[in-house]
C-alpha cells in the first residue's frame, strides 16, 4: 500500500473511531438518566445553595423522569463536597450545586484544595444569580450601614460577623465590608449559612452578609432586618434597599450565584441534556417567579457561557484578594 493510501486509511480509521464515540455518547444521553441522580450540596440544609439546589433537583426530576436526590456534604467552605463530586464517575449521576466558595474563592485564597475547578469539574448552567444582603437581628441597635461602621471603630470592642464557612461568599463579602469600611470585626465561620443565621437572629452575631435566598424568609418573618444589598446598583427586585456602596463604603460590590456542575469528562451530550432541561424549567413563569421571590434572577446559560463566567469571576476575585488582602492568613 502506498504512503498516501496508508495515510488515508489511518484518517478514515480515526474518523470512524470518533464517529463511534460520538454515537455512543448520544446513545448514552438518550437513555440518561436511567436511575436516580445525586446532587451534592456542599453546605448545610437551609443555606441558599440548598434551597436553590432542591428547586433545581425537583425541576430536573419532573423533566427527565428520574429522582434527583439532594445530599448535603458540608465542611471546609464547600470544598469537601466539591472534591467529592470532582472524584466521582463522569457519568452524569453525581452533580454539584456549585457556588462561589468552592469554585471561585477557595482556588484563589487557598493553596491546599485537592482539585482544580477548571480541570476537575464541567460547567452545566447557572440556576440563579444576584446580590447578597447585609442583615442584622430585629433587636439590633444598628439601623444602617453607617451605624455599623461607627460601632466598629473600637479595636477593644470588635464586632462579630458570621459566615457559611471559611472562603464562602458570606466570608469574603463580610471581610471585604470590614476592610473597605475600616471596621474592627471578628469572623465567626459556621458549617453553612443556616446555623450562622440562627445565631444572628439570636443576637450572638452583630451582622452577616448572606446570599438573598437564605435571608428573605427571615426578612419576611421579621426576625432579621436588612440594611443594604451588596450589588453596585440597587437590585430591581428590592429597589427600596440601599447598596453598601452608596451607604458609606464606596467601591463595595459583591454577588453570588448557584449553578450545576459535573465531574470533568462527563459526556457533552449529557451535559447538554441537563442544561436544556434546567433552562426550560427556568423559563417557566411559575419557576422564574419562585426564584425572583427569593431576591435573585434565574439563570439558564449554556455550558460554555457558564464556564466563561466562572473564569471571569475567578480572575476578578484574584485581583481583589491580591489588592485588598481580604483573605484570612493560612499556612501553605
Amino acid at each position: 500500500m502506498s504512503t498516501i493510501a496508508c495515510a488515508i486509511a489511518r484518517r478514515a480509521g480515526a474518523g470512524l473511531i470518533l464517529a463511534c464515540c460520538a454515537f455512543s455518547g448520544l446513545a448514552w444521553a438518550d437513555s440518561y438518566p436511567s436511575r436516580s441522580v445525586r446532587v451534592v450540596v456542599p453546605f448545610a440544609p437551609g443555606a441558599s445553595t440548598d434551597m436553590l439546589a432542591r428547586l433545581a433537583a425537583d425541576e430536573l426530576g419532573k423533566r427527565l423522569g428520574q429522582s434527583f436526590v439532594v445530599e448535603n456534604v458540608t465542611g471546609a467552605g464547600g470544598t469537601i463536597g466539591a472534591h467529592q463530586v470532582a472524584r466521582a464517575a463522569p457519568d452524569g449521576y453525581t452533580l454539584l450545586a456549585a457556588t462561589p466558595g468552592p469554585i471561585t474563592i477557595s482556588p484563589v485564597t487557598r493553596q491546599d484544595i485537592p482539585y482544580d475547578p477548571a480541570k476537575s469539574l464541567a460547567a452545566i448552567t447557572l440556576v440563579a444569580q444576584g446580590p447578597g444582603v447585609l442583615a442584622v437581628s430585629k433587636d439590633s441597635p444598628y439601623h444602617s450601614v453607617k451605624d455599623l461602621i461607627a460601632a466598629g471603630q473600637d479595636p477593644a470592642k470588635p464586632l462579630k460577623f458570621g459566615s457559611a464557612g471559611i472562603d464562602a461568599f458570606s466570608h469574603l463579602s463580610g471581610a471585604m465590608f470590614t476592610y473597605k469600611g475600616g471596621i474592627q470585626a471578628l469572623h465567626v465561620p459556621y458549617r453553612g449559612s443556616g446555623p450562622a443565621l440562627l445565631d444572628l437572629i439570636a443576637g450572638r452575631l452583630d451582622f452577616e452578609i448572606e446570599y438573598f435566598p437564605a435571608i428573605v424568609p427571615h426578612m419576611k418573618s421579621g426576625a432579621l432586618r436588612a440594611l443594604a444589598v451588596t450589588s453596585k446598583e440597587r437590585s430591581p427586585l428590592s429597589p427600596d434597599l440601599p447598596t453598601i456602596n452608596e451607604s458609606g463604603v464606596p467601591g463595595y460590590e459583591s454577588g453570588a450565584w448557584v449553578g450545576l456542575m459535573a465531574p470533568a469528562g462527563t459526556p457533552r451530550a449529557i451535559i447538554d441534556k441537563l442544561q436544556q432541561a434546567m433552562a426550560a424549567s427556568l423559563k417557566d413563569p411559575a419557576v422564574a417567579k419562585r426564584i425572583r421571590d427569593m431576591g435573585v434572577l434565574p439563570g439558564g446559560n449554556t455550558p460554555d457561557e457558564y464556564a466563561a463566567y466562572i473564569a471571569s469571576e475567578t480572575g476578578t476575585l484574584r485581583e481583589l484578594v491580591k489588592n485588598a488582602d481580604v483573605a484570612e492568613p493560612r499556612g501553605k
